[in-house]
C-alpha cells in the first residue's frame, strides 16, 4: 500500500439536508431527469464550494483526493450514510475537482441532533510517496 500526504486542502461546510440517493432521478416516458430539490441543492453547493474556494485559495485540481463528509441528521430516521455521497460529489465537478473519479478515499461519518440538518466536507490534494 501507498503512503499519502495532503498537499492541499478545503474545508465546505453546509448547513441543510443533503438530498439522499434514491431521490435523485426520476423517470417520465424515455426521459431521466433530475428532481428540483436535488437541482436546487447542487446550485447551492456550487455556490456555497466557490465561496469557500475564493477564501482559502483552493485551486480546481485534476489530481487524486481524499474526500471526506460529517453529517448531522435532524431527526433519528435511519439513514443510508452512503446515499449522501451521490449528490455532494457531482455537485463538485468542475468546481473543486474535475471530475468525482479523482476521489481515492472516501470517509464519513453522522449523528444525530433533533432539528438540525448539516454538513462538513474536507477534501484533501493527495500526494503520492512511493
Amino acid at each position: 500500500m501507498r503512503s499519502m500526504r495532503s498537499m492541499s486542502r478545503l474545508i465546505i461546510k453546509g448547513d441543510r439536508k443533503i438530498p439522499m440517493k434514491k431521490n435523485l432521478m426520476r423517470v417520465s416516458g424515455n426521459k431521466v431527469y433530475k428532481v428540483q430539490e436535488v437541482k436546487n441543492f447542487e446550485t447551492w453547493l456550487a455556490w456555497t464550494a466557490a465561496a469557500s474556494i475564493k477564501e482559502q485559495g483552493w485551486k480546481t485540481t485534476d489530481r487524486p483526493v481524499r474526500f471526506s463528509l460529517d453529517v448531522v441528521f435532524g431527526d433519528k430516521r435511519t439513514r443510508d450514510l452512503q446515499n449522501c455521497f451521490a449528490s455532494v460529489c457531482d455537485a463538485l465537478n468542475n468546481i473543486v475537482y474535475v471530475d468525482d473519479a479523482q476521489i481515492e478515499v472516501l470517509s464519513a461519518s453522522k449523528k444525530y441532533i433533533k432539528g438540525e440538518w448539516s454538513f462538513i466536507l474536507e477534501i484533501e490534494v493527495i500526494d503520492e510517496i512511493t
